[in-house]
């Protein structure tokens, strides 16, 4: 399925293909009845043979084959399609199906098993299904090649424009020698992004070290730090280098530096503005060449205030600030994110990787994730256990999260302020369209005659709302 754009260039996906093959012609007829509408085209062959010869040229997006084909019944169609249409779902219908049938078709590629006579609701379902995962296959791998060919960030996957500018940013300051302080909340990505930094700068031959300040008391942070000389505490069995010895010539992030001890801060301000030391309990000065990447969630400018944080040191750390927004901030993301963390467990794992029901998509969709992109990963690893190869449910979601709603407040409608206030405003008005369509189409099962009427818009830009903002009314139709 190509993309084309309209008139203020934004991709349009085209049509999507469907090919039947059934040897019945009144039950092909009747699906292709219930599948076609505007954005989905259906055709229909009655042979193994004619649907073969239409392959090359007509790349379908799905497959909804007949196992009782004459001219090659049974599972060997479905070897065929695999060898001839790699990559491509197919929804298997057979006429007398049994439990192990329907397990010999899933293991030979079927995405799903029908019988006849077909269900409407359950075709219907079955064939969202299957190319609800085709278009969310080829939009994670379609960010993932924008931003791998024209970003260069294929670790850090994203569509929303707030992360884009901070590419643009890494971009910016990673070829310089300037000091980075990087905020934002837990789980955002900050050593990520610490990581892109080096990777892009003069430094990247050099060691990358991390050092996570807040997991360390105040002594052994300073050692840590500036290592120690032997016997210079108990314990101290000889000399050990510090992390700012270990990341000579190379880049030093430090996280969560917003939980260090004043005295640290001290001998840290020292460091920074001569890059030279002295070990613990020694006496020799060391000098460096370090890069120094800081990260904190905390909130710096308070901490100074409070005077839990050196005004001085903040002024030396935040020579380039970066803004890394939180997961429920970037809601565009969670979809490509979800299934990206999904796919790459499952891979660790050896296991097939499962899909999401749309009900439970919604949920995560609303959810607040306080652990960002951290509680995501985690998540999606949990998912990749329980349900491998098969749909993720309500049910398997944490209660906490089957019973989240939009709530009042700040986070109701997050705004973009570091956008021109049109395109913020279009923004937001596009969340508020969303949300509005679809408690509508909700209220009314999916019906777009009474939903249009409801929103007293013609069907046609019921439609073209639909498509821009991925609603697909079969999802309401069977709930």
């Amino acid at each position: 399925m190509s993309r084309a754009a309209d008139s203020h260039g934004r991709a349009v996906p085209a049509r999507e293909t469907v090919l039947i093959v059934d040897d019945g012609e009144l039950s092909a007829a009747r699906m292709k009845a219930e599948l076609k509408d505007d954005s989905r085209q259906v055709l229909v062959t009655h042979s193994a043979r004619e649907a073969l010869s239409l392959l090359p040229d007509l790349a379908p997006d799905l497959i909804v084959a007949s196992l009782d084909l004459p001219d090659l019944p049974g599972l060997r169609l479905l070897d065929v399609l695999r060898e001839r249409a790699p990559g491509v779902p197919v929804v298997a219908v057979v006429a007398n199906p049994d439990m192990d049938l329907a397990v010999q078709a899933v293991r030979r590629g079927a995405l799903d098993v029908l019988a006849h006579p077909i269900h409407r609701v359950r075709l219907a379902e079955a064939v969202h299904g299957a190319l609800s995962e085709v278009r969310g296959n080829r939009e994670l791998a379609r960010a993932r090649e924008q931003v791998r060919d024209r970003q260069g960030f294929g670790h850090m996957l994203t569509q929303s424009p707030r992360m884009l500018r901070v590419f643009d940013q890494i971009r910016a300051v990673a070829s310089t020698d300037a000091t980075v302080l990087i905020r934002g909340e837990t789980g955002t990505g900050k050593e990520l992004v610490s990581r892109a930094i080096h990777e892009r700068s003069r430094r990247r031959d050099k060691p990358f070290i991390s050092v996570n300040c807040g997991a360390f008391t105040e002594s052994l942070l300073e050692s840590e730090l500036f290592g120690h000389e032997k016997g210079s505490f108990t314990g101290a069995g000889g000399r050990r280098r510090g992390v700012f010895e270990m990341a000579d010539g190379g880049t030093l992030f430090l996280d969560e530096l917003g939980e260090t001890t004043l005295n640290v801060q001290v001998n840290l301000l020292r460091v920074l503005e001569e890059m030279r030391f002295r070990r613990v309990g020694g006496h020799e000065l060391v000098k460096v060449d370090v890069r120094i990447i800081a990260a904190t969630n905390v909130d710096l400018e308070a901490a100074v205030a409070e005077g839990r944080f050196r005004q001085d040191l903040f002024y030396r750390l935040n020579v380039f600030p970066l803004f890394l927004p939180p997961l429920r901030e970037r809601p565009e993301d969670i979809p490509l994110l979800t299934r990206h963390f999904l796919e790459d467990a499952a891979s660790e794992y050896g296991l097939e990787p499962p899909t999401l029901a749309p009900d439970a998509m919604q949920a995560i969709l609303r959810y607040r994730w306080p652990g960002n992109v951290r509680q995501l990963r985690s998540l999606c690893e949990r998912w990749v256990i329980v349900a491998a190869g098969r749909q993720i449910t309500l049910d398997m979601l944490p209660p906490d999260m089957v019973g989240s709603r939009v709530v009042d407040g700040p986070t109701l409608l997050p705004v973009d302020d570091s956008l021109p206030l049109k395109a913020a405003t279009e923004r937001a008005v596009a969340q508020v369209e969303r949300t509005y369509l679809q408690r509508l189409l909700e209220r009314n099962r999916g019906h777009l005659g009474r939903t249009a009427q409801a929103a007293g818009i013609t069907r046609r830009t019921l439609y073209t709302k639909m498509k821009l903002y991925g609603l697909d009314a079969a999802d309401y139709r069977t709930r």
